[in-house]
């Protein structure tokens, strides 16, 4: 597998952002006008554009990006169209290299090795496309890894004659050490590459990425991880998890607007790789290249900083220790009043939770959960993900800075009914 090193050493040696944390947002220092954070719940909702009497639960779905980085994302959008030649041609590079010191900085990452990608699914197909594997070599990942990342993977490992291990983590789970063990148990010599969520689509559990890649990278094995929920929802230091790709999307738990992502290549690998998109810059190296796929929209990119300095209104401790307490909370509210039971531990949970529906709504297959999905989004005006895995049917809450427990009463009331119908 000539791409591939066990070299994944961090890169806080090779200097230090240019903005510091503590002036990076310089507007998001501001406070409300009573010398206080923000407020959470109903309060914060007026920031958002949800229709009148919509309950969002599914904030991890695709995100709700809030007025003033909407607002941010058009002043952009009017910058660029007061001389579109002029910016894409000699403000763009500098433009998108500022904004991605700026996320370096936040995600615990320096600048220079991030590049934009418009979600995580295209900066895992840069990076599984980029590789060269041989037939026989293994490809490790999770019977929990998201739909379209399993996809290219087995595009990628059938191309190759190289064999896809989906490794099964049972559910519920237990603990982070028990689902180490059970990856580790998976790994053989002809292991090249393991590819693992940090925060899952489906179950919401937070993976021990740090743990995993310490006992992978003893053993030469390189490991891509997809974030795409973690960035803002968990504190993140990607330089320390010790992996050799980190990607994740700013338009969830961030707030970004939908089409921004990010993708951190270990320097010692940046060489190697290429974007899905071949063009001008292509031979000039990992930055240029992705720096310019070609014409499009690059606000989401550039806005990320209006985002953080959204965040920063609230809080970033304020933000996590709120979502984080109240999707637990309402969690184990949901399950109580439902009869059943959550799916992860407290320890390995943050903004989402997943709880078990109970017997009676129909057989654990996607379509039933598709359908119970719609028949609640239409009849009760509300918005919650349901899957249907482990010979269950599972709701999956969100909690983000607009929601409260009021919203889980709601839920519990429209999943009843719907039972009852």
């Amino acid at each position: 597998m000539a791409l591939l090193s066990p070299n994944n050493e961090s890169q806080k040696s090779r200097g230090t952002p240019a903005t510091p944390k503590t002036s990076t947002h310089a507007a998001s220092q501001e406070l409300a006008g009573d010398g206080s954070y923000k407020a959470f719940g109903a309060d914060a909702r007026s920031d958002f554009m949800f229709k009148d009497g919509l309950t969002y639960l599914n904030h991890g779905a695709y995100g709700a990006t809030a007025r003033p980085v909407m607002d941010a994302a058009q002043a952009m959008r009017e910058k660029i169209e007061g001389q579109p030649s002029s910016f894409m041609t000699s403000q763009l590079s500098q433009e998108l290299r500022a904004s991605a010191q700026i996320l370096g900085y936040y995600v615990g990452a320096q600048g220079e090795d991030i590049v934009f990608q418009d979600n995580a699914t295209t900066a895992i197909n840069a990076v599984l496309r980029s590789l060269v594997l041989f037939p026989g070599d293994e490809v490790l990942t999770t019977s929990l890894t998201y739909g379209a990342v399993m996809r290219t993977l087995e595009f990628v490992c059938d191309r190759a004659d190289a064999r896809l291990i989906p490794v099964h983590i049972d559910y519920p789970m237990i603990d982070a050490e028990t689902v180490v063990d059970t990856i580790m148990a998976a790994i053989s010599p002809r292991t090249r590459l393991l590819v693992i969520d940090h925060v899952t689509s489906k179950t919401a559990s937070i993976l021990p990425v740090a743990e995993i890649a310490a006992e992978c990278r003893d053993r030469g094995i390189h490991i891509l991880v997809d974030g795409a929920h973690a960035p803002a929802m968990l504190d993140l230091d990607i330089e320390s998890l010790g992996v050799t790709w980190y990607t994740g999307n700013c338009h969830k738990w961030m707030g970004a607007p939908r089409g921004s992502a990010f993708l951190w290549t270990v320097a010692e690998r940046q060489a190697y790789l290429r974007p899905t998109t071949i063009s001008h810059f292509i031979a000039d190296g990992y930055v240029p290249a992705f720096d310019w796929p070609g014409t499009k929209d690059f606000t989401p990119y550039l806005t990320i900083p209006a985002a953080l300095e959204y965040r920063a209104l609230y809080g970033e401790e304020q933000i996590r220790s709120y979502c984080n307490t109240l999707a637990y909370e309402a969690g184990q509210h949901v399950a109580r009043q439902l009869g059943t039971h959550t799916g992860i531990p407290k320890s390995m949970s943050a903004a989402m939770m997943t709880v078990a529906l109970p017997e009676g709504y129909g057989p654990a297959k996607q379509d039933n959960a598709n359908a119970l999905r719609a028949t609640i989004r239409k009849d009760h005006n509300l918005e919650i993900d349901i899957q249907a895995f482990e010979r269950r049917l599972w709701l999956r809450l969100s909690a983000y800075i607009y929601n409260d427990m009021e919203d889980a009463d709601r839920l519990v009331h429209a999943v009843k009914a719907v039972r009852a119908v």
